[in-house]
This record gives C-alpha cells, structure tokens and sequence, in this order.
C-alpha cells in the first residue's frame, strides 16, 4: 500500500468517524402504524440524547401481525424491540422467546399493576408494559334528556342499568348495545367483566377447571345476554355486531349507550360533533364492584435480539414517563404519566376510574380455544339456541378438555 493510499484511507476514516455515522450502533424497533409519527419523534430524542445510537424504525401493520411476531422470536435472528399486545407475552415467556427486563423496571408502584402482571411468568419480567386501556360507558346525553333521565346521574349498577336501557328504548333507538359477532375478544371485552363482578370466572385461579357454568359466571351471563334476548334493548343486529358496529350506530344516533374504549371519544367527536357525549364507569351489582379488563401494549426484547444492550438502553427511555405519555394513544401505563394535559379531558375520567379496577385475563396457553368455546356458547344463547344454563355447560365441557390437555 502506497503512502498515498494509507493517506487518503486515513481520510475517509477519520471523516466518517467525525459524521458519527458508520459506526454508529444500531437498535431496530418494530413499532404499529397507530404510533408511527409519535414513534418518530421520540426515536429523534433518543437519538440525540444518544448519539452512538442509531435507531432504525420498522413500522408493523395488525393484518397478521401476531404471526409475524411468532415468526421472528423463532427465527434466532430478531430485532431489538417489538411492540406487542399484552395478552401475547405470556405465550412467548413459555417458549423461551424473551429476554428478562426486570433490571429496566423502576418505579414499580408507579404502574398500572395489571399491565405488569401480563410480563410476569416464574417470577421474572419479560415486558414492559407502555399503553393500557380500559372500557366504560359511552352514552348519549340528550337520549337521556329525552327519555326523562338525568344525564348528570347516570347508572351505577345494574338495574339502574337496566331501568335506563329500556327507558331509552324507543322511536328506533337501542338503549344499550352489547356485542355479539365479529372478533372475539370484542365479547370477551365486555362481558367478561361482568362474571368477574359477580364472583365468577371462566376458569379456576389454578386453572384445572372451567367454572363457566357455576351460579355465579351464569347470573352474570344471563344479566349481559338479556339485553337483546329478553330485554330487547340491544339492536337487532347484535349477533353481527362488534365494537365497531356499535360505534357507528351511536354515531349515526340509533344507539343510546355501549361499552367501549377512550379511543372511540375522538372518533365520535369528529363524525358526529353534533352529539352530546356522556361517560360512566361500568355499573356495577347492587352492593359490588365493578371490573373491566385492562387492555393495551407493552415492549419486548427477544431472546435473539442481534443487540439486546442498546434494546435495553432504548427501552428504559421509552419507560420514562413523559416519553410514555407521548407514544401512547390511551393511556399510559405509568400513573404519573397521566398528569399530561392531554389526558385531562373530563370524558376520559371514567376510564381512568376503571384502571383501578382492571384486571388482566387469565395467562392460559389454551386462552384462545378458551375464549371461543366461551363465545360460542354466547352465541348460542342470543340466537336462541340453548338457555344460558344449558350454553354455559356446554362451553364448560370444552374448556375443560383444553384444560386436561
């Protein structure tokens, strides 16, 4: 080599070195398309606070989504961070697809304690969780005005449920949606919380057995099923409808109350401002709490991670609270994360209410056959099929062949 050559080597080194970018580290982040512009900025505030660290940002779609993940932890080659939703860690914890996170936690009372308890298996952290969300009552004020109802007392258990939803009743209104068909977990979502209210479960806390079809689940079964079987307050559609579905017919003004998310408050906002939101917690039964289950999406650092330190170093800043409060389009699974002025919509307050009585869903890995012999029978009751009891049996025998398993 030629002093020349070496000269002008030397050069190309030393300025590449100088633009910090050819050997810069780099950490992939998979991340939904739901959070691509506030992914953006915050991986353009990490970057300067740690500017030997390249992030490259892939942006994930739900299509298909959860095999894709699967796919990947498998493959022995993966990226550094991945967005998931709660309900998926504990399966890829039991496959040995995840890296510990317990040493990236800190200020554990600071979080949304069903958000962590989706991360924990044998006693070590395998996420952290970033988003929660929890259902109430969205409802139609002026519906209640007419109807004779007060707005600003609405229902808190269940049979001021119930007196409401048939007062609202009438001149082609439906005065409380409930779900039916489209993807489980819609019905999951919303009923299920009601079993838990009255004492029951689907399984058992050592989960050996189906509990379904005990007094307990089947009072509350029949209580989330009358609404359209003998109540006739929920719409005629209800065996094809979603959450979705619900939505667009609150929005359209033939719906007066369904249980939902905070994300559908914007969505309602924008296509029909003409109405005039209520929100309620969950009514509970006479003398009970309510529930819900805590939904949302937490981050992972896979067992084949190509740089699992800088996913760490990544992952501890998108803890923070204030960068938690941004990436976020619910709520935050940091407490303190919620003093941010975007949360403190009075709307919102409600669901805040009700992540203090959220739950996670049980960590099953049969949890998805589960979940659809619970629905099946479900909808066996609404189509008239079978009575509640008869339907909860049912479901109970299939649960238990999964749990025997």
């Amino acid at each position: 080599m030629t002093k020349r050559t070496f000269a002008m080597i030397a050069m190309l080194a030393g300025g590449m070195m100088a633009a910090g970018t050819s050997f810069a580290r780099e950490v992939t982040w998979w991340t939904p398309n739901f959070n691509e512009a506030r992914a953006r900025g915050l991986v353009q505030a990490f970057e300067a606070e740690h500017p030997d660290i390249k992030v490259k940002l892939e942006i994930t779609t739900a299509d298909g989504l959860p095999q894709r993940i699967l796919t990947t932890l498998q493959s022995g080659a993966s990226p550094d961070l991945i967005d998931v939703a709660h309900g998926w860690i504990n399966g890829y914890a039991q496959n040995n697809l995840l890296t510990k996170v317990d040493d990236v936690l800190t200020d554990k009372d600071d979080y949304v304690q069903a958000g962590l308890d989706y991360g924990m298996l044998n006693g070590r952290l395998w996420s952290i969780p970033y988003r929660v969300e929890s259902h109430a009552i969205i409802f139609n004020k002026q519906h209640f005005r007419d109807a004779g109802l007060d707005p600003e007392n609405p229902p808190k258990t269940w049979s001021d449920l119930t007196t409401a939803a048939k007062a609202l009743t009438k001149s082609g209104r439906s005065g409380f949606a409930i779900t039916g068909g489209g993807e489980v977990g819609n019905t999951i979502f919303r009923s299920l919380p009601f079993i838990w209210m009255k004492g029951g479960d689907m399984i058992s806390a050592d989960q050996k057995t189906a509990t379904i079809n005990q007094p307990a689940a089947v009072e509350a079964v029949k209580f989330y099923t009358d609404m359209l079987t003998e109540l006739k307050v929920s719409p005629a559609s209800t065996l094809e409808n979603d959450g979705t579905a619900n939505r667009r017919l609150f929005i359209a003004g033939t719906v007066s109350m369904y249980q939902s998310g905070q994300f559908d408050v914007a969505s309602i906002k924008k296509e029909n401002p003409q109405i005039e939101i209520g929100t309620m917690p969950i009514p509970s039964p006479d003398g009970g709490k309510t529930a819900s289950i805590i939904g949302g999406w937490s981050l992972i650092i896979p067992a084949h991670a190509n740089n699992p330190t800088d996913g760490k170093t990544l992952l501890k800043f998108l803890a923070e609270a204030k960068n938690q409060a941004i990436l976020t389009d619910t709520f935050p699974a940091r407490k303190s994360a919620m003093d941010a002025e975007r949360f403190q919509d009075p709307l919102l307050n409600p669901f805040k209410e009700m992540l203090a009585f959220g739950r996670a869903l049980p960590a099953n890995r049969n949890w998805v056959q589960i979940s659809q012999a619970y629905f099946d029978g479900i909808q066996r009751i609404l189509l008239g099929d079978e009575d509640v009891q008869e339907a909860m049996d049912g479901a109970a025998e299939e649960i238990q062949v999964l749990l025997d398993n």
